[in-house]
């Protein structure tokens, strides 16, 4: 009896083990050189918007753009760690660690379900979702995809544990998640749809669930002060500003608006599958096809057994409507697949290891055995290539318009300009560009004070000393610099940089900066090099 017992926590002990592994494993590619890629746009739009609330102490949520505060809010935490009081002092490591570790979250909840019977299914779930390329890469992004990701399926966890066990702290984390949820993006109406449109459809078709199920109306009550509550706490800013509350609930027309008719991200239905299931270009040949084909294994096992799971059969329902709604609305970007392909490799994982079990013979089973370590090797390997080795590239299918180095340097070019006058608080900067398409500038130049952002050229713009435009707003611009001043009055202009210079790819910016000026930077670098060869 004693050596049973000690049998059983010598493998509780050994699974611990592993699965620490596991987490501390899947928290290192989340976190390792992670300022690897310049700014998104998107990143850079959150970042100074988070500024505003790091320096005012003040959040309004705006139900048209950013989406929703958790991100900001979650963002003090490392900011006040690291003692960074203005947005100048951030940097790109300080933000990207939040969606980083929240990604983790659903790593430690998985693990949560673990018994004897499903362990191996479990560390396999565990393991994909760890090293599973899109996942990592958008977990290293200031963006909430990969939150609003865990936050949901931490969520499906905690009601599972809850409805098995009847524990009210597992009804309590439901319900927190579920809060965070609504209060991370606007696209939680499709998961709340998705999700409780599951689990009518399971309960309703399942006698034996009819008959288990019962509920404690005083859990319900609790769950929904909860949930309220926090959604309040966020939208209103902590109370500050009542009018969020009722902006959270109005922000569903924007969206789906936006969804419907923004022409810039309009593809086709297929888009997911086409740079999920394969990519081939010059630089990166990348697949998931062997996950997506275990995936379906995944539901025919499931269907086939005479009694389901319960969770696996939610699992799928729920990530396959969300899939065909992802796939319905002509809205997408990379990162929204996300939300239905992480239930994807839950169920890949059932696949595998169902299969494993039906093969007969043991020579079978090791042969079956290496070729899934292959493919979890290939996998790691697209995730190297991906989040480290092609991290910016527009190769890279998780990429979306995203900016390469050029930008930093072309802003630290900018920057050094600048600051070659001594008096550089009276050095005046205008960035212009049609329809205020000048991201992530903001974020790159946000050190400099006198920064003015057009979307046209104003009739003062002689008083600017620094100017960075759009091509097609160079015209205009030298007819203005050379006819608006007095006689005897005109500036001449340099271009600041010396090769073609883009924004994002295929977007380029030309910069212009005073002669006088740039002779003191051209001195100050002199001065530089002198200092570097003594």
């Amino acid at each position: 009896m004693q050596f049973t017992e000690s049998k059983k926590i010598l493998s509780k002990f050994n699974d611990g083990y592993i699965f620490v592994i596991v987490i501390f494993f899947a928290l290192f590619l989340r976190l390792y050189d992670l300022n690897n890629r310049p700014f998104h746009t998107d990143e850079a739009v959150h970042a100074i918007k988070f500024g505003e609330l790091l320096e005012s102490g003040k959040y309004i949520y705006d139900p048209i753009e950013y989406h929703g505060p958790t991100l900001n809010y979650f963002s003090l935490i490392p900011a006040y760690i690291f003692n960074e009081k203005k947005i100048s002092e951030v940097n790109e490591i300080t933000l990207r660690i939040v969606p980083a570790f929240t990604s983790i979250i659903l790593i430690i909840f998985l693990f949560s379900i673990l018994n004897a019977q499903n362990k191996i299914i479990v560390l396999f779930s565990a393991s994909l979702i760890s090293i599973s390329p899109i996942y990592v890469f958008y977990s290293r992004y200031y963006i909430q995809e990969s939150m609003l990701v865990s936050f949901t399926f931490s969520s499906i966890i905690s009601f599972y544990k809850y409805f098995k066990l009847k524990k009210l702290y597992w009804g309590i984390f439901a319900s927190l998640f579920c809060a965070l949820i609504f209060a991370t993006k606007e696209t939680s109406i499709i998961i709340f749809f998705a999700g409780i449109f599951s689990f009518l459809f399971i309960y309703l078709s399942n006698r034996d669930l009819k008959s288990k199920f019962s509920f404690n109306i005083i859990h319900i009550i609790l769950f929904f002060i909860i949930f309220i509550s926090v959604t309040i706490l966020f939208y209103s800013s902590f109370f500050t500003n009542p009018n969020g509350i009722f902006d959270s609930l109005k922000t569903f027309t924007n969206y789906f608006s936006k969804a419907g008719s923004n022409s810039d991200h309009i593809q086709q239905w297929d888009y997911y599958l086409n740079f999920l299931l394969f990519t081939k270009n010059d630089l990166i040949t990348f697949t998931e096809l062997p996950l997506f084909i275990f995936f379906i294994v995944g539901i025919i096992f499931q269907f086939k057994k005479n009694k389901h799971n319960v969770f696996l059969n939610y699992i799928i329902l729920f990530s396959i409507i969300q899939a065909i709604i992802y796939f319905i609305i002509p809205y997408k970007t990379p990162w929204l697949a996300l939300n239905f392909w992480i239930g994807f490799l839950l169920i890949a994982a059932f696949g595998i290891c169902s299969l494993y079990k039906l093969l007969p013979r043991k020579n079978l089973k090791i042969f079956f055995s290496i070729f899934i370590v292959i493919i979890l090797s290939h996998n790691f390997y697209q995730t190297y290539l991906t989040n480290f080795k092609f991290p910016y590239q527009p190769e890279n299918p998780f990429t979306y318009s995203q900016p390469t180095p050029e930008i930093v340097s072309a802003s630290k070019k900018i920057i050094d300009v600048i600051e070659s006058d001594s008096s550089d608080q009276n050095i005046y900067v205008n960035i212009i560009s049609h329809n205020n398409d000048y991201w992530p500038l903001p974020w790159y130049l946000r050190k400099i004070k006198n920064v003015a952002w057009n979307e046209t050229i104003p009739n003062n713009i002689n008083l600017f000393q620094v100017i960075i435009i759009t091509p097609e707003l160079e015209n205009e611009l030298i007819e203005k610099l050379y006819t608006l001043p007095e006689p005897g009055k005109i500036n001449l202009y340099i271009p600041i940089f010396d090769n073609y210079t883009s924004l994002r790819p295929n977007i380029e910016i030309r910069g212009f900066v005073q002669n006088s000026l740039n002779d003191k930077y051209l001195r100050n670098q002199n001065k530089v090099q002198i200092e570097n060869l003594k």
